[in-house]
């Protein structure tokens, strides 16, 4: 008989209900694997915003994920499906106004799909996923980012308010081809989707796509983004940096001018928009860890990442930069725990400060602040109370929500907010 050593049976611990009585390693065992996940989350701002006050609103993600080789033996394929029940309100958009939403979870109620996607690997350094892909899962994120509350350490605001429908994101997603190649400390990404994620790009796009089965293809989002990693081994300080880029071949309306160089603000001309042939974007990003205690889990990471859209004619915003430090243990018995100062700045373009100018002047009677700027500050601790669930106090500053945009409440300017939330995270 031959003596070794028996494999670890797989651990459930951080999972509310286990294993499930059994079912989920037998599911293992045929490469299905079901998770589900809950985020719910209170907010409320005593001062600033369009308004005072507070309130709920939540999300649950389902996700199915099948391994070929164990289902059916096919080597190197995955299969993914998800499925998002977002409730509550969206309390940045109601109270706040703020263009770098407060919330990354929130959105439109809606039971509806998110990603419907094969991968496969071909050899042991290139793989490509074909079907329905959130780009935020993959392109221009920061790992560091991740544990931060407001939309922006995620897909960036810019991408948000610049591309059709928001751009294929959360809680959106777009058909398309991705393939990824790597080698050592390299990771090249490339990919073509849908140019919007919305059959509708007049429209609300999460109203236009309900149930995230419409599946639209108009025009092309191609995006391409190189990686390069730093101290992956034990004990040295990691880092990854990222250059990228996106180009959409949709027409972009004019932010300022008709199609006969009118000023739109003019209720007097046509309000037909000058049309421009596509549009691009240039990012950069780097996620490093500066410092390391004597516990090894106690960390503390520096990540930064610009953002530009220079063709300010077509675009709401031309820049963004987010930066934060992430400090991982930062208490005596909290190896779980972490703490997150973070800062956004999101500069809104020469043509939508151009446009309400424009609108003061030819509504003299009406109060119309010009555009300007708007950033933000996010102090947030997450806290893991135990394997399965996370309670994260947080804070947030917006200065200048919107811009400056006018409060529709009050006819003055949208004042300055400050935010207290509270999110909790269950995984099940």
């Amino acid at each position: 008989m031959t003596s070794g050593a028996l494999a670890d049976p797989p651990d459930y611990s951080g999972d509310l209900f286990g294993d499930l009585g059994g079912l989920r390693p037998a599911f293992a065992k045929v490469g299905v694997t079901l998770n589900a996940t809950e985020s719910s989350e209170v907010f409320a701002n005593p001062t600033g915003g369009l308004k005072q006050g507070a309130d709920y609103d939540g999300l649950t993600t389902v996700t199915l994920q099948v391994d070929t080789k164990a289902a059916f033996g096919l080597e190197g394929g995955q299969f993914n499906a998800s499925l998002l029940q977002i409730h509550g309100e969206d309390f940045s958009a109601e109270n706040i106004g703020a263009l770098q939403p407060i919330s990354s979870i929130a959105g439109d109620r809606a039971i509806r799909l998110w990603e419907l996607w094969y991968d496969q690997k071909f050899g042991d350094h290139f793989d490509v996923k074909f079907g329905q892909q959130s780009l935020d899962n993959e392109f221009a994120i920061t790992p560091s980012g991740g544990v931060f509350v407001n939309a922006l350490f995620g897909w960036s605001p810019l991408d948000a308010l610049d591309l059709p429908g928001g751009g294929p994101a959360y809680p959106l997603s777009s058909l398309g081809v991705r393939g990824r190649w790597q080698s050592g400390p390299w990771t090249a990404l490339a990919g073509v989707f849908s140019g919007t994620p919305a059959p509708d790009t007049n429209a609300d796009p999460q109203r236009a796509n309900a149930y995230g089965v419409s599946f639209p293809w108009d025009g092309a989002l191609a995006v391409a983004e190189t990686q390069y990693s730093i101290g992956q081994g034990e004990g040295q300080y990691a880092g990854v940096y990222k250059l990228g880029a996106w180009y959409d071949s949709l027409p972009f309306a004019d932010r300022q001018s008709n199609s006969l160089g009118q000023p739109l603000a003019n209720p007097a001309v046509s309000q037909t928009p000058r049309m421009h042939d596509g549009d691009f974007g240039l990012y950069a990003a780097a996620d490093q860890m500066i410092w390391r205690g004597a516990e090894k889990e106690r960390t503390l990471n520096l990540f930064v990442r610009p953002m530009f859209a220079p063709q300010g004619d077509r675009n709401l915003a031309t820049f963004s930069f987010d930066a934060g430090l992430t400090l991982h243990d930062p208490l005596p018995g909290r190896k779980d725990d972490t703490f997150g100062l973070g800062f956004g700045f999101l500069q809104v373009s020469p043509g939508a400060i151009s446009y309400s100018r424009d609108v003061a002047f030819y509504n003299p009677g009406v109060y119309s602040p010009v555009l300007s700027n708007e950033t933000l500050f996010e102090a947030t601790y997450q806290i893991q109370a135990t394997p399965w669930a996370q309670i994260q106090p947080d804070l947030q500053y917006v200065h200048n929500p919107g811009g400056g945009v006018a409060n529709p409440y009050t006819g003055g300017k949208t004042g300055d907010a400050l935010v207290a939330g509270l999110r909790i995270n269950i995984t099940f």
